[in-house]
């Protein structure tokens, strides 16, 4: 009674807060909370129980790498807000550095195309939990008839219908953690709290695993194409406040999940057992749990099918319209869907984008090595190159959990 109490009440005063007029108006706020949101969304829901079938107790570990990780990709997309984007629009970007923005561009379009697969994926997947089935072709039935909704209402009228719900979602996710922090103060107490068995000493296999998972803490980068409602400098702080904040939640989160690894996970449906784990943090959790996933998946998958036509729209120059876009990406993801599972959309969503922050890291470290006016250009180029290498690491090694 207790624990639903403590995340039924932190659940309410967040969203409450977050709702409020000068939060709400906040420009600050309003720029941060659009990556914040991207990078806390669905993948938050998924990757405790992906870690704890992966890497076992060693998950923190593995949970700051990643964070830091996309901290290291989100400082050369901060470099290119601050220095690309006037170049560009000056025309005044080294030649090989443009061309390599306009490939990261191509490789956005098509890391859009997965994602709005792997969210839906998910969508399907936690669908059914609700009634407590799993069912891998449903799911793929279900994820289907949603992308061609996607497909046929958002190319002939838009999704001008939908609110925003990110207060909503970060109020669970608050709601979570502090049913999280009292679960493991009350073993604690009664001396029951102890770390789960490690069966297997980690390797490189785990690792390669480990690299799979980039696409959970995706979504900083939103903020390079903010730049019609907010001005760089205030995108380049808000992304880095995103990334503080998602990194500290991620981190805190895993850490709290440690103790509650010791749980079995169910023999199937692996990628929505945070709903069942949840029942032993507070009764009311695995509701509240289904209902941010399936607002976080539609939501997003919504947001990246509109983001993905309008680029391609744009790369086109126009010969592709917005509403083909949205076949496109929906063709795509069907093929896709209908050729693996979840584990795998994951991995392809995580290798989409790290394409894309590739070709960003390659973005930074050109412009930093071809424009002499930009300071400290030498260490700069070296960090950008080497960032992009490690995202490349991901295109050519990352796996899927369980594979």
């Amino acid at each position: 009674m207790t624990a639903n109490l403590i995340v039924i009440i932190t659940t309410l005063l967040i969203t409450a807060l977050l709702f409020s007029r000068p939060v709400e108006k906040s420009s600050w706020w309003s720029a941060t909370v659009i990556p914040l949101a991207s990078i806390i969304g669905s993948g938050f829901l998924v990757i405790a129980p992906i870690l704890q079938m992966s890497v076992g107790r060693t998950a923190l570990y593995a949970m700051i790498f990643l964070v830091l990780f996309a901290y290291a990709i989100g400082a050369a997309i901060r470099f290119n807000i601050r220095y690309v984007e006037p170049k560009l629009a000056a025309g005044t970007l080294h030649p090989s550095a443009r061309i390599t923005e306009d490939l990261s561009r191509w490789a956005l379009a098509f890391a859009y195309v997965v994602s709005v697969t792997y969210y839906l994926a998910l969508f399907g997947d936690f669908l059914l939990r609700g009634v407590d089935r799993v069912d891998p072709t449903l799911s793929k039935s279900i994820t289907s008839a949603v992308l061609l909704f996607i497909a046929f209402y958002g190319g002939h009228r838009g999704f001008n219908f939908l609110g925003k719900f990110e207060a909503l979602k970060l109020g669970i996710i608050a709601g979570l953690l502090a049913g999280l922090v009292y679960g493991n103060v009350t073993a604690w107490q009664g001396g029951g709290w102890h770390l789960p068995p490690l069966p297997h000493q980690p390797g490189l296999h785990e690792f390669r695993m480990i690299l799979g998972m980039l696409i959970v803490i995706q979504g900083f980068e939103t903020s390079r194409y903010l730049g019609e409602k907010f001005p760089p400098a205030l995108r380049i702080r808000t992304m880095r406040y995103a990334q503080w904040i998602s990194g500290g939640i991620y981190i805190a989160y895993i850490a709290l999940m440690l103790y509650y690894f010791n749980f079995p996970l169910p023999l199937s449906g692996q990628d929505t057992a945070i709903i069942r784990l949840s029942g032993h943090i507070a009764a009311v959790l695995p509701v509240m749990l289904l209902v941010l996933a399936l607002i976080a998946q539609f939501d997003a998958a919504v947001a990246d099918a509109e983001g993905g036509s309008g680029l391609l729209e744009e790369l086109s120059r126009k010969k592709i319209s917005q509403s083909l876009g949205y076949w496109l990406i929906v063709a795509g993801g069907l093929l896709i869907l209908w050729n693996s599972n979840v584990f795998q959309v994951i991995v392809y969503a995580s290798k989409a984008f790290a394409l894309y922050y590739v070709f960003q890291g390659m973005v930074a470290a050109l412009t930093a090595l071809k424009h002499p006016e930009i300071p400290h250009r030498i260490p700069r180029f070296l960090f950008y190159a080497l960032t992009a290498s490690g995202a490349l690491s991901v295109v050519l090694f990352g796996i899927a959990a369980g594979a």
